[in-house]
């Protein structure tokens, strides 16, 4: 698996553009306004210091992993530490989800895959009259992740507890009209493509999807690729470490990989 990252890694930065080889102007405000801005928000303090806590916190905790598994963890009696250094979005990739929703207004958001509540947490401050609804398998991860939740003063998360195959469509059916989906929790081709077909028909013209880890493993590549191609996808990004894709039938259908400005290669997912 790590072979294939680093592989994957160098094959996208070898193909990839830069923001200077950008022109549609849709694309172009994305980059500016979201991806290469340098603005900090009061939030990202706050919720890094939470991160801080996390990454500091000895106590075990016996989680049920329903999906691909850590790559680094194997025991299922984990320290909060161990989990916060392993499992959490990077603080680069949690600053994008934040500009994506303020940028775009998101008022309801769709995770999958809560973890220790950082990433809900950067996506619940773009928007204070925004819901989050995020989803958890694991119970005792799900109770840490409201701690920090309840912690930050963030009263627009709404948490589900339990396998995403049994909670999913009753969480879209609640939600109606998703603005935004960032899809993580379950690196498996199979399962994600599973999950996006469900979500998809509460989706409307303007809905953001962010799919995580697509160069994870092969699979998850594979399944990135296969979204990519829906017919009613029409701009992807491939940013690396995340993909972007955007529903708008005015954009003509185009895929680019973008260099990622403000990453750094260690830090965007190629060796953790």
């Amino acid at each position: 698996m790590w072979w294939y990252r680093i592989k994957s890694f160098f094959k996208f930065y070898w193909l990839a553009s830069t923001k200077y080889n950008v022109q549609s102007k849709f694309l172009h405000e994305f980059v500016v306004h979201v991806l290469d801005t340098n603005k900090n928000y009061y939030a990202f303090e706050k919720i890094e210091n939470e991160r801080n806590k996390l990454k500091s916190n000895q106590e075990k905790v016996d989680v049920s992993d329903y999906g691909a598994g850590s790559v680094e963890l194997k025991s299922n009696h984990r320290k909060i530490a161990e989990i916060a250094n392993t499992s959490l979005s990077e603080p680069s990739k949690c600053k994008i989800l934040f500009q994506i929703a303020n940028h775009f207004q998101c008022k309801t958001i769709l995770e999958l895959g809560t973890s220790l509540g950082i990433s809900s947490s950067y996506l619940a401050s773009a928007n204070s009259n925004s819901v989050v609804y995020t989803l958890e398998g694991d119970s005792s991860i799900a109770s840490k992740a409201s701690e920090v939740h309840q912690s930050l003063g963030l009263k627009n998360i709404k948490v589900t507890v339990g396998k995403f195959d049994d909670n999913l469509l009753k969480v879209c059916r609640d939600i109606e009209s998703i603005d935004m989906v960032f899809l993580d929790g379950h690196h498996q081709r199979e399962a994600t493509m599973a999950y996006y077909e469900t979500i998809r028909p509460y989706c409307h013209a303007n809905t953001i999807i962010v799919v995580d880890d697509i160069y994870w493993s092969a699979g998850m590549t594979d399944a990135w690729q296969m979204i990519t191609d829906k017919k009613d996808v029409s701009l992807s990004i491939d940013l690396y470490d995340i993909g972007i894709v955007f529903l708008k039938s005015e954009l003509s259908k185009q895929f680019i990989r973008l260099v990622p400005f403000r990453y750094k290669p260690w830090k965007i997912g190629l060796f953790g």
